[in-house]
C-alpha cells in the first residue's frame, strides 16, 4: 500500500547501472526469486524496463522480462508498477512487435484471473466485498482504529479484497492500453468480455455500471478524430470494428439484464440499434437484441412493446433460420401470441388522447413510444390491433401451442361475457401447469388474466346495469373476489369502467354516477349518435332520402364557393404553418448553435485542464526522478566510502551510529547521515597520511645511520685501492698501445707494396682517358652553342609575341570604350521615352479613374432609387397582406357567429 501511495519513495535496486544487457538484469532477478527477494526482483525489473538504454530497443528477453514483471507484480499486488511498465512496454514495441504486447496483455490478465480464482477457494461469501475502486470502506478503517491487531479473519478478508481489486484495475489498465491500436482491437474487446464475465460471476453491479461508461467514453473519443485516421489507429466506421463494436455490445446487453440493470440495459439497446444502422449484423445477434430488448419492455410493465419485440423475433427468425425446430418456433410463437394477449385494450377516450399527444413535446408518451418503435427500425407506432392482424395475416398463429391459439381465439372473439372466464379456466391451467418450454410461458399467466378480467368487466358494464356478487364470483371464476376487488378499482381508475360495489346489498352496480367530463363523454356521445342515425334510417327511409336530396342539392349550388372559400382557407393555414415552421426550424437552429458552442467551449475547458494536469504530472515525475537519482549518486557513492572503509583494516574498529563498520550493509545506509560517513572518511585519510609520515621518516633515519657506518669503515681501504687501480691502468694503457703500434706498422707495409705493384700502369690508363674524352668534350661544346641560339631565339619571339598581344589589348580597350558610350546613349534615348510613356499612361489612369467614379455616383444614384422604390413596394405589400388578414379575421368571426347563431 505504500507503494501504491507513494512511488516516488519506491526502492530502486543500486546495481542496476552495471546491468550492460537486458540478459543480465533476467539474470539477476531469478536469483532473488530464489533466495525469496521477490521485491528486489521486481525493482530490478522494473529499472530494467524504464533503463533508457533498453527503453526503445525490444527483443525477446525484453519481453521475458515483461512477462516475469508482470507476474512478479500480480503476486506482490503492485498495480501502479505494472501500469508504468506496461505503458512503457506498449511504446518500446509499437513500432518493433505489436504481437507481443498482444502476449504480455493476455499472460498478465491470465495470472491475475488465476490469483482470483484461488482467493474464491478461500472465501465463498462474494457479496462482503465492498467497492473495488475504493481503497478501504469506512466500516474497516474503523475497525483498525479500535483494534489493536488485524484477526486472522480479517487479514484473510483484506487480501482477499486486494485480489479482486488488483483484477478490477487489471482490466481497467488493459482496455486503457489497448483502446485505439487497430491490431490489439481483438484482445480488446476479448478483455472487455472478461470484465463482463467477472461482473456476473462476482454479482458486481456498480462496477459493471463504470465499465460500460469506460467502453462508451472509448468508442465515442475515436469518433472525435476529424481529420484523417493513421493506419495504426481503430478507426470507428470500419466494418469489422463495428462487428466486434456490435458483439461486444450484446454481451454488455446480457450481463445488464442478468444484474437487473434496466436502464443501462436500455441504453445499450440504444447503441446496438445505431452500430445495426451502419452494417448488417449476423442473425443470431438481431435475435439476442430482439430478445433482450423485449425483456427490457416486460421489465417495465411496457406490454406493447414486449410484444412487439416477441413478434418481430419471431418473424426474424423463421425468415433467418432455415433450420429451425418445430419446438422453438412453437415456443416462440406461443410467447408472442400469450405477449399480444397481455397488452391491454385500448380506452373509449383513446381517440382524444391521440389527439392530445401529437402537441405534447419529447417527453409526452407518444414521443417516448416513438422512439421506442424506432428501436425496431418502424416510423409508426404498433397497435394491439396492428399486432393481431400481423399475426393472423403472416400465418404465424398456426405455430403457437394449442392452449395459446385457442385462448387467442377466445379473447379476440365476439361478445361472449358469462362464459369467458369459464372457458379460459381450463387452458390457462395448462399453461401454468408449466409441463410445457420448461415453464417459460408462466410469468404471461398474471397478466393474461388481468386482460381476461378487463374485458370481462368491459363486455360486462356493457349488458347489466347491476349483478350481485355470487354471480359475478361464478363469472370472473379465474381469480378470487379479494383480487378481483383490487382489479375492478384499477378497471374504474384506468380503464374508463364505472362500476361500484354494494356490499349492503351484495351486488355490483355497474353505470354508477360519476365526475363527467367532456373528455370521458366524448366517445360514448358519438356511439349514440351513429345508433341514433341508423334508427332513423330504418324508422323513415323516404324522409332520410328526401333530406339527403335537398342536402346534396344546396351543396351541388355552393360547391364553387365553398370550394374557393376552403382553397383560400387552406393556403392561408398552410402559409402560416411554413411560416411557424421556419421560424421553430429558426429557433431550433439558434439552439443547436447555441449548445454546440457550448459544448466546444466545454470540450476546450476539458482539453485545457487535461493537458494542465498532465503537465503538472509530467513536472513532478521529472522531480521525483531527479530527486531519485540524486539519492541514488548519494547513496552509491556512500556505498563506495564503507566499501573502502571496510577494506581498511586499520578502520575496523570504527563505529558508525553505534555499529562497527565491517557490522554496516548497504540497507543501512538509507539510516545513516552522509556527513558522519565523510568525516569518517576525512579523519581515516587523515590517520593514514600522519602513519606513512612518520613511517618514512623512521625510514630515512635507518638510511642515514647505514650510510655513516658504511663511510666510517671504507676509510681505511679506499687509499690502497685508488693506488692499486693507477698501477693496473698504467700496465694496461702500456700493452695497449704497443698492439696499436705494431697493427699501424703492418697496414703501412701492405700499402707500399701495392702502389709500387700499379705504378707501371698509370700512364697507359692517362692516354686511353685522353683519347675517349676529346670526341666527348667536342659534342659537349657544339650542343651548348646549339642550346644557347636556341634559347635566344626563343626570348626574342616572346617579346615580339607581348608586344603583339599589348597591341591588340589596346584595340580592344579602345572598341569596348565606344561600345559603352554608345549603349549609354541608347539607354539615355530610351528613358526619356519610357518617361514619356509613363506620363501619357498617368493621364489615360487619371481620365480613366474620373470616368469611373461619375460612373459609380451615377449607379449609386439608381440604387437607392431602386431601394426607394421597393421599399414602397413592400409597404403597399404588408399593407395589402393586413387589409387581407383584417378581412379574414373577418370572415372567420362571421362564419363564428353563425354557427354560434345556429
Amino acid at each position: 500500500l505504500k507503494d501504491y501511495l507513494f512511488p516516488a519513495q519506491r526502492r530502486i535496486p543500486l546495481a542496476m547501472a552495471t546491468f550492460q544487457k537486458p540478459e543480465n538484469a533476467l539474470k539477476r532477478a531469478e536469483e532473488l526469486i530464489d533466495v525469496g527477494k521477490r521485491q528486489d526482483a521486481l525493482d530490478t525489473l522494473h529499472a530494467a524496463i524504464q533503463h533508457r538504454k533498453f527503453r526503445n530497443l525490444w527483443t525477446t528477453t525484453i519481453e521475458q522480462i515483461m512477462v516475469r514483471h508482470l507476474e512478479l507484480c500480480v503476486e506482490l499486488k503492485k498495480m501502479r508498477t505494472a501500469r508504468e511498465g506496461l505503458y512503457q512496454y506498449r511504446t518500446m514495441c509499437q513500432a518493433a512487435n505489436i504481437g507481443s504486447l498482444e502476449h504480455v496483455v493476455q499472460r498478465f490478465r491470465k495470472a491475475a484471473e488465476e490469483k482470483v480464482s484461488e482467493a474464491k477457494k478461500q472465501k465463498d461469501d462474494m457479496a462482503e466485498i465492498g467497492d473495488l475502486d475504493e481503497m478501504e470502506a469506512p466500516q474497516t478503517i474503523l475497525l483498525k482504529a479500535i483494534q489493536a491487531h488485524d484477526t486472522r479473519q480479517q487479514s484473510q478478508d483484506r487480501d482477499v479484497h486486494m485480489h479482486f481489486r488488483f483484477l478490477w484495475d487489471t482490466y481497467k489498465v488493459v482496455l486503457d492500453v489497448l483502446k485505439s491500436n487497430v491490431r490489439l482491437e481483438e484482445v480488446y474487446h476479448e478483455t472487455a468480455r472478461h470484465a463482463f464475465e467477472f461482473c456476473r460471476a462476482n454479482q458486481r453491479p456498480s462496477e459493471f455500471k463504470r465499465l460500460c461508461d469506460t467502453l462508451r467514453k472509448n468508442y465515442l473519443e475515436l469518433s472525435k478524430h476529424s481529420s484523417k485516421i493513421p493506419a495504426h489507429q481503430v478507426n470507428p466506421n470500419s466494418v469489422d470494428t463495428i462487428t466486434r463494436t456490435l458483439e461486444t455490445r450484446c454481451k454488455q446487453l446480457q450481463i445488464s439484464t442478468e444484474l437487473d440493470l434496466w436502464g443501462g440495459a436500455y441504453t445499450t439497446a440504444t447503441e446496438i440499434y445505431e452500430l445495426m444502422s451502419k452494417v448488417r449484423p449476423k442473425p443470431h445477434l438481431r435475435s439476442m437484441y430482439y430478445e433482450y430488448l423485449g425483456q427490457i419492455f416486460w421489465k417495465s410493465e411496457n406490454h406493447l412493446f414486449h410484444a412487439f419485440a416477441g413478434l418481430k423475433n419471431l418473424m426474424f427468425v423463421k425468415a433467418a433460420k432455415s433450420n429451425i425446430t418445430k419446438e422453438e418456433l412453437q415456443l416462440l410463437a406461443s410467447k408472442a401470441v400469450l405477449a399480444t394477449l397481455c397488452v391491454p385494450f385500448q380506452k373509449s377516450s383513446d381517440v382524444h388522447a391521440s389527439l392530445e399527444l401529437t402537441t405534447e413535446g419529447a417527453s409526452s408518451p407518444y414521443e417516448k413510444a416513438k422512439n421506442h418503435a424506432k428501436l425496431f427500425n418502424v416510423q409508426t407506432v404498433p397497435t394491439r390491433d396492428s399486432i393481431s392482424q400481423t399475426l393472423v395475416e403472416k400465418s404465424l398463429l398456426q405455430f403457437a401451442d394449442e392452449p395459446v391459439k385457442k385462448l387467442f381465439a377466445l379473447i379476440e372473439s365476439d361478445f361472449t361475457p358469462l362464459s369467458l372466464c369459464t372457458d379460459a379456466k381450463p387452458f390457462i391451467d395448462e399453461i401454468e401447469k408449466g409441463d410445457k418450454f420448461d415453464g417459460k410461458l408462466v410469468p404471461y399467466i398474471t397478466p393474461l388474466k388481468q386482460i381476461i378480467f378487463f374485458r370481462l368487466m368491459k363486455q360486462l358494464s356493457e349488458v347489466y346495469s347491476n349483478m350481485t356478487i355470487d354471480n359475478f364470483e361464478r363469472a370472473a371464476s379465474i381469480v378470487p373476489f379479494n383480487i378481483a376487488e383490487k382489479w375492478m378499482a384499477n378497471a374504474a381508475r384506468q380503464h374508463g369502467i364505472n362500476i361500484q360495489i354494494n356490499y349492503s346489498d351484495k351486488a355490483i352496480v355497474f353505470g354508477a354516477p360519476r365526475k363527467v367530463d367532456m373528455k370521458s363523454m366524448r366517445q360514448p356521445l358519438i356511439e349514440i349518435g351513429m345508433k341514433l342515425q341508423q334508427a332513423m334510417q330504418r324508422v323513415a327511409p323516404e324522409e332520410q332520402y328526401r333530406k339527403e336530396k335537398q342536402e346534396r342539392e344546396q351543396l351541388s349550388q355552393n360547391i364553387v364557393r365553398r370550394i374557393e372559400e376552403e382553397t383560400r382557407l387552406i393556403r392561408q393555414r398552410k402559409e402560416e404553418i411554413e411560416r411557424r415552421k421556419e421560424a421553430s426550424e429558426k429557433r431550433k437552429e439558434i439552439q443547436d448553435r447555441e449548445a454546440e458552442r457550448v459544448r466546444r467551449k466545454q470540450e476546450q475547458q476539458e482539453q485545457d485542464q487535461e493537458r494542465f494536469r498532465q503537465e503538472e504530472e509530467r513536472r513532478k515525475r521529472e522531480q521525483e526522478r531527479k530527486e531519485l537519482q540524486r539519492r541514488e549518486t548519494e547513496r552509491e557513492k556512500n556505498r563506495e566510502i564503507l566499501t573502502q572503509l571496510q577494506q581498511d583494516s586499520a578502520a575496523t574498529k570504527l563505529k558508525i551510529d553505534g555499529k562497527k563498520l565491517q557490522e554496516i550493509v548497504v540497507d543501512d545506509l538509507a539510516n545513516i547521515d552522509t556527513n558522519a560517513i565523510m568525516q569518517m572518511k576525512e579523519s581515516q585519510v587523515k590517520k593514514a597520511r600522519q602513519e606513512k609520515i612518520i613511517k618514512r621518516k623512521q625510514e630515512c633515519k635507518r638510511v642515514d645511520h647505514l650510510a655513516r657506518a658504511l663511510r666510517e669503515e671504507e676509510n681505511g681501504y679506499l687509499q690502497e685501492w685508488a693506488e692499486q687501480v693507477e698501477v693496473d691502468d698504467g700496465e694496461y694503457l702500456e700493452r695497449a698501445e704497443q698492439r696499436s703500434f705494431a697493427e699501424q706498422e703492418a697496414q703501412h707495409q701492405k700499402l707500399l707494396e701495392e702502389r709500387d705493384a700499379l705504378r707501371p700502369y698509370q700512364r697507359g690508363r692517362d692516354e686511353w682517358a685522353d683519347k675517349l674524352l676529346a670526341g666527348r668534350r667536342e659534342e659537349y661544346e657544339e650542343a651548348v652553342a646549339s642550346r644557347i641560339a636556341r634559347l635566344t631565339k626563343k626570348v626574342v619571339d616572346g617579346k615580339i609575341q607581348r608586344a603583339r598581344e599589348r597591341l591588340k589589348q589596346a584595340k580592344e580597350r579602345e572598341e569596348a570604350s565606344e561600345r559603352e558610350e554608345r549603349e549609354e546613349r541608347e539607354r539615355q534615348r530610351r528613358a526619356s521615352e519610357e518617361e514619356e510613356r509613363r506620363l501619357e499612361e498617368e493621364r489615360e489612369e487619371e481620365e480613366r479613374r474620373e470616368q469611373e467614379r461619375e460612373d459609380a455616383e451615377r449607379a449609386a444614384q439608381e440604387k437607392k432609387a431602386r431601394l426607394e422604390a421597393a421599399r414602397k413596394r413592400k409597404e403597399e405589400e404588408e399593407a395589402a397582406r393586413k387589409r387581407s388578414d383584417e378581412a379574414r379575421r373577418q370572415k372567420e368571426r362571421e362564419i363564428e357567429e353563425r354557427e354560434a347563431a345556429e
